[in-house]
């Protein structure tokens, strides 16, 4: 996998978003979570990844704000 910047991130291609939530002042209010699919819609507020291969019909929105790492993954021929 190759990290990349979230700018760099285009429909159709499957990435690895690793994603903080709630990130507030307490210690104890983050929560760390990862989604890995290839990506249906792109936006400035979010991005939306598919929940399921195989599945185009679930997908799960990502607030672009909550992301933190994303790694394209780099299929060998």
């Amino acid at each position: 996998m190759k990290k990349v910047p979230l700018s760099k991130v285009r429909i159709g291609r499957s990435y690895e978003f690793n994603c903080v939530s709630n990130s507030g002042a307490g210690s104890g209010s983050q929560s760390w979570y990862a989604i890995m699919g290839p990506v249906k819609e792109v936006n400035a507020e979010f991005i939306r990844v598919y929940s399921q291969p195989g599945v185009n019909k679930q997908s799960v929105k990502i607030p672009a704000g909550d992301i933190e790492s994303v790694y394209e993954y780099q299929t060998a021929i």
